[in-house]
């Protein structure tokens, strides 16, 4: 996630089609600080928690740490081909995800050597997973 901060928070009823049960949860939009991939400058993140156990500002936080996460396993999945469909073997398929993960974590680490050197917007304008 691109950073933001919530701008909106708003209740919305859920209901589930086979049952008829609904559910009200919170939908708290998120102004982002720069367009996704496709354009988007917000985001719309729906929880159940209760805003005396997580105020929206915590939710926004809580959601830009794991798209971190995410974003890490998108480009071990996809940039590092750490799933092979030849590895039919439990042992062989961890092993190959292990191998994904630490040359993602190489990775990661040039590029922050990188940004510490010649700055972030360098990093995120000049080099992709692929350099």
């Amino acid at each position: 996630m691109r950073g933001g901060k919530p701008s909106i928070e708003q209740a919305v009823s859920v209901t589930e089609p086979d049952t008829g049960a609904t559910l009200v949860v919170r939908r708290i939009t998120v102004q982002l600080h720069t367009p996704t991939r496709q354009g988007e400058t917000e985001l719309h993140i729906l929880t159940n928690l209760p805003v005396t156990d997580a105020p929206a500002a915590l939710i926004s936080a809580l959601y830009a740490d794991r798209w971190t996460i995410e974003t890490a396993f998108q480009h071990l999945t996809v940039d590092l081909a750490c799933e092979v469909d030849t590895l039919g073997y439990p042992k062989a398929a961890l092993f190959g995800f292990c191998v994904a993960l630490v040359a993602y974590n190489v990775v990661a680490l040039v590029k922050a050597r990188w940004r510490a050197a010649h700055g972030t917007a360098y990093v995120q304008d000049q080099l992709s997973m692929y350099t």
